[in-house]
C-alpha cells in the first residue's frame, strides 16, 4: 500500500483540512463559474449526507479575502486552480450553520441571538484590520447579534467592502419546531415580527451574495415572501451533480484507491459499483437532466462502502450506514408518519405498492401547505425519499430510489 495513499474523509466537513491533511477530494470547484453566472442569492437544497457542508467550506475556502495567500496551497491541484474567477478572495464571509442553534422553543430566540452575536464576533476577529478601532469597541460591546448585523451593515456599505453570505442547515431549526411545537409557534417566529424573518429581512442588500442550503424550501417561503426567490437552482440540470457522487466521480476515486494499493489489485470496479448502486445510486434532482446525466450517489454512503473495503477488503455487511438511522428517525419525526390523514397516508401507501407517484413537484411552498398530498410528495423528494423516474405527460413520475430508502 502507497505510504502517502490519500485518506477518505469520511465525516469530515472542513475543506481546508480535507486538502491539508492528504485526504482525497472529489473535485467541485468547476460549478464555482456556473454559480456566479447565476443571480447574486442562491438557495439550493440536498437531503442530508450529499457533501452540502464540505461544498459550503470550499466556497468560504475559494471567496474568502483572508485566505487569498493559500489560494494555491488550497486549490492548486483543482479545477478551479487553473482557471480562477475574478471573485476568487474578494469577500468577507459570514458562514453560518443553524444546526448548532437549539434548545426548548423558550429559550429559542435568546439561543439564536447568542449563535448569532458569537459568530459575528468571531466574523469581526477575522476581519479587524478593515475596521477602526472606534468601531470595533461599539461592535464588540453590542450584546445582541441583530444589533451587531445592523453595524456591519451601516459600516460596510460606508467603507463598500462586498460581504459574501453562506447558510448552511437554514431550515435545521425551524423545521423542529415546526414538528415539535405545531404550526402556530413556527408562524410567530417567521412571520411578521418574528425574531428569524426579522434577521432575514436585515441580510437582504447587505450581501453581495448569498448561498444558502437545507433540506426542504418549506422555511424559505414563509421567512423570504420579501425576497425574490427566483433564485432557487435546486432542479436546474446544470447543477444536477453539484452534490453526490456522479457514475464518473465514483468510478474515478475507486481506480485511484486501486492503483495506490488501498483496494486488492484483483477488485472488479464495475462489479463493486453494481453492488452499490442499487444502495446507493439513482437520484435525479432534475427533469432535464433525466436522459444526459448519470445518476447521483449519496456521497457518504459510498464513502462509508469504500472505507469498508479499504479496513477489511470487501464490502461492508451491511450495506446501511448506521450513522444514518439518525438522518431517518429525523426524517420520520418531521413526516409524522403517526399523525398523517388520509390523503397523505395514501401517498404513503401508494408509493409503497407501486414503488412510485404520478404528481407535480413544487419549487417551494408555505408550511401551511404542507397537508396538501402533492405538497407532501414535494417535500418528500427533497428529503431524498422520492427522486425523479420519468415524465407523464406534463407530469413527474417520482419513486424510491433506492433500497437504502426503501
Amino acid at each position: 500500500m502507497d505510504q502517502n495513499m490519500k485518506r477518505l474523509p469520511y465525516g469530515i466537513n472542513d475543506f481546508e483540512a480535507v486538502i491539508e491533511q492528504n485526504q482525497y477530494y472529489v473535485d467541485k470547484t468547476m460549478y464555482l463559474p456556473l454559480l456566479e453566472n447565476q443571480p447574486s442569492n442562491i438557495f439550493f437544497i440536498r437531503p442530508r449526507r450529499f457533501g452540502k457542508s464540505i461544498f459550503l467550506s470550499m466556497l468560504h475556502a475559494y471567496y474568502d479575502c483572508s485566505k487569498k495567500e493559500k489560494f494555491q496551497t488550497l486549490f492548486g491541484d483543482l479545477w478551479v486552480g487553473k482557471h480562477p474567477t475574478p471573485l476568487q478572495g474578494k469577500y468577507q464571509i459570514l458562514h453560518l450553520d443553524f444546526s448548532y442553534v437549539g434548545g426548548g422553543i423558550e429559550k429559542l430566540e435568546e439561543n439564536f441571538n447568542m449563535y448569532l452575536r458569537v459568530k459575528l464576533d468571531g466574523f469581526m476577529r477575522v476581519y479587524q484590520e478593515f475596521y477602526l478601532a472606534d468601531f470595533k469597541e461599539r461592535f464588540f460591546k453590542s450584546d445582541s447579534g441583530t444589533e451587531k448585523l445592523a453595524l456591519l451593515q451601516d459600516e460596510t456599505a460606508t467603507k463598500n467592502l462586498p460581504l459574501y453570505l453562506i447558510i448552511d442547515e437554514y431550515d435545521n431549526f425551524t423545521n423542529t419546531v415546526l414538528n415539535e411545537q405545531g404550526e402556530n409557534v413556527y408562524w410567530a417566529i417567521t412571520h411578521a415580527d418574528g425574531f428569524y424573518r426579522d434577521v432575514f429581512k436585515k441580510f437582504k442588500g447587505m450581501f453581495e451574495r448569498i448561498f444558502i442550503t437545507g433540506v426542504s424550501p418549506v422555511t424559505l417561503d414563509d421567512v423570504t415572501s420579501g425576497f425574490n426567490i427566483g433564485w432557487h437552482i435546486s432542479t436546474k440540470p446544470e447543477f444536477n451533480q453539484m452534490l453526490g457522487f456522479s457514475m464518473e466521480e465514483v468510478r474515478k476515486m475507486f481506480a485511484y484507491y486501486k492503483e495506490v494499493g488501498g483496494i486488492p489489485a484483483a477488485s472488479d470496479i464495475e462489479a463493486m459499483i453494481d453492488e452499490m448502486k442499487p444502495w446507493y445510486d439513482n437520484y435525479c434532482f432534475s427533469e432535464d437532466a433525466l436522459h444526459t446525466q448519470s445518476k447521483v450517489f449519496n456521497s457518504d454512503m459510498v464513502i462509508y462502502y469504500l472505507r469498508n473495503y479499504i479496513d477489511r477488503g470487501e464490502a461492508p455487511k451491511q450495506m446501511i450506514d448506521p450513522n444514518t438511522m439518525t438522518d431517518y428517525n429525523k426524517m420520520k419525526k418531521l413526516l409524522q408518519l403517526d399523525k398523517l390523514d388520509g390523503d397523505r397516508k395514501g401517498v404513503i401507501r401508494t408509493i409503497a405498492e407501486t414503488g412510485q407517484i404520478v404528481t407535480t413537484l413544487e419549487e417551494t411552498f408555505p408550511a401551511s401547505r404542507l397537508t396538501n398530498p402533492q405538497t407532501f410528495t414535494s417535500l418528500l423528494f427533497y428529503y431524498g425519499m422520492l427522486t425523479i423516474k420519468g415524465t407523464f405527460g406534463d407530469m413527474m413520475i417520482l419513486g424510491i430510489p433506492n433500497n437504502n430508502v426503501r
